[in-house]
């Protein structure tokens, strides 16, 4: 190969290396928009379940404490004990109350290929059945098993519960809604979470799960005000 034909060659395999990151970045790009418009989507389903039940005289958390009395006690389980389970997808939650600064919340989790229960999101609940805010929470709150952040983004992208489960499968839609409206925000969470633990094992030279000054590990609020 002459001098000639070499740097035709390697303008040719520079522009194709560039072509390629170009097409990275945009492909990229495109997944990012798709991810915000399916999110906003999933808002305004949210805030359509919170206005048909407002329309209704009722709430999501009257709805997920069925009947039962208002009791400030975490062994208390909504809507009723064990919570919502779907076999399929081996995904449940339940609500409780027991937290200041809030009328109650829902825990979620996943079950992983040993059958161990992981712990996603708490959802952060208040009077008027509107989502304040998500939590990720220590270990010893919930006595899941412990998994590192990549693989709770995969568990949490695919959370489902069967909303025929329960016998208004709005409040179960609701859950499901949070995981898709606001995907971006627990993932960081999840990230926010392992740093927090990685800097308390720095700090302490021992693991936080047992530690009870420390319930709520990384916490976000969240607004679905002006949404129509």
């Amino acid at each position: 190969m002459n001098r000639r034909d070499f740097i035709r060659a390697s303008s040719i395999l520079a522009l194709s290396a560039i072509s390629g990151r170009l097409n990275a970045k945009l492909k990229a790009a495109t997944m990012a928009s798709k991810v915000i418009v399916a999110s906003a989507d999933f808002r305004r389903r949210i805030v359509r379940i919170i206005k048909e039940l407002k329309s209704e005289g009722s709430n999501l958390v009257v709805k997920i404490m069925n009947k039962k009395k208002y009791a400030f006690d975490p062994f208390t389980h909504y809507p009723f004990e064990g919570g919502i389970k779907d076999d399929s997808t081996g995904n449940q939650l339940f609500f409780h109350i027991h937290r200041l600064n809030e009328f109650g919340h829902f825990h979620t989790f996943a079950t992983d290929e040993e059958g161990d229960l992981i712990h996603l999101v708490l959802i952060s609940m208040n009077k008027q059945g509107e989502p304040l805010g998500l939590a990720t929470v220590n270990r010893w709150v919930t006595g899941d098993k412990y998994v590192k952040a990549d693989t709770l983004k995969k568990l949490s992208k695919s959370f489902f519960v069967n909303p025929g489960l329960y016998v208004d499968g709005r409040t179960v839609e609701f859950v499901n809604h949070i995981f898709k409206a606001f995907q971006e925000e627990i993932n960081n969470l999840y990230v926010e979470r392992d740093k927090w633990i990685s800097e308390y094992v720095n700090k302490n030279y021992r693991e936080p799960f047992e530690d009870r000054d420390y319930e709520i590990l990384s916490y976000k609020e969240i607004n679905l005000t002006g949404i129509k």
